[in-house]
């Protein structure tokens, strides 16, 4: 199962950060988990905590007024912090108190701009130190997401087995079902399928992936979990947010970099190009750092 203690939710006032909130605040009800508000105050001093009226908070997350009604059970801390950077104050309280999941919006007051130019939401995911949903301006609302395909992109390095056991997890939370899919890129590393030399046939490659992806289908399918395999050839980023189009995603959950590691994840990963243009919450699962699941669960993928 998923251990989330406290969630991180910055905002900006942002019509995406007005997304995320109900993600946010959606998870944070579902594992009764206490939920993190901050904005950043991008000035050049030290890290400065300032404590904000509760009240307020949340009144103002759930878009009703005070005294106007019940509001979830969710424990809430509202504060501002000023850093140099918004990237940067999200990052070091995220450290500083310990928060088990960021859920933050793709982009905020300086829209494409700040997106074209590398984004907070894209440093965040880079260098956090636990997962992080992004969530853009044209998400689902949480509540409307049962029934939907949660996409799983993997690749064939280990850290795929992370990133299935969140996936297993965070499914039920929204009631979705699963889609692995697997890109073939035949001028990445041919040899990870067991085939060395000239490169292969693509078909020679996908298969080998079904035959990989069906026996790990196999172990979601004995936990109850409805799952759809889709195999394809192509560039990674741009097939799977074609599949999520094709198949309407609900959510996808990736890994922050695959087997070019380090490298990938500093010139332009998969991860960052997909949470760039989804039209769904990503989910990113970090190859190091905090994991929401036991290692048992991992092994267990």
């Amino acid at each position: 199962m998923l251990h989330v203690d406290r969630i991180l939710y910055p905002t900006d006032g942002s019509a995406c950060a007005e997304q995320a909130h109900h993600h946010a605040q959606h998870l944070a009800a579902h594992f009764d988990a206490a939920l993190h508000v901050i904005s950043v105050e991008e000035r050049e001093s030290a890290l400065e905590v300032i404590e904000v009226k509760e009240a307020h908070l949340r009144a103002d997350l759930h878009g009703v007024e005070e005294g106007e009604g019940p509001l979830p059970s969710a424990r809430f801390r509202e504060r501002t912090v000023a850093h140099p950077t918004a990237a940067g104050g999200i990052l070091n309280y995220a450290v500083q108190y310990d928060v088990d999941l960021i859920v933050m919006g793709t982009h905020g007051h300086r829209g494409v701009r700040r997106l074209v130019l590398g984004s907070v939401a894209e440093e965040v995911v880079r260098k956090a130190p636990c997962p992080v949903v992004t969530v853009g301006r044209g998400a689902t609302a949480p509540e409307d997401l049962e029934g939907g395909t949660l996409l799983v992109p993997v690749d064939f390095s280990e850290h795929r087995f992370r990133v299935m056991a969140h996936a297993r997890e965070i499914a039920p939370v929204y009631g979705m079902d699963l889609t692995l899919l697997h890109v073939v890129e035949v001028t990445g590393l041919p040899d990870a399928y067991g085939v060395y030399g000239s490169p292969p046939d693509p078909g020679v490659l996908s298969d080998r992936a079904e035959k990989v992806l069906d026996v790990e289908a196999e172990s979601l399918r004995t936990k109850g979990i409805e799952v759809t395999l889709d195999v394809r050839g192509g560039h990674p980023a741009a097939e799977i947010l074609d599949v999520a189009e094709e198949c309407g995603a609900a959510f996808i959950t990736i890994a922050t970099h695959g087997r070019t590691g380090l490298e990938r994840m500093l010139m332009g990963s998969v991860a960052e190009k997909v949470l760039r243009q989804a039209p769904c919450p990503v989910f990113a699962v970090k190859s190091f750092g905090r994991s929401l699941v036991d290692g048992d669960d991992i092994a267990d993928a």
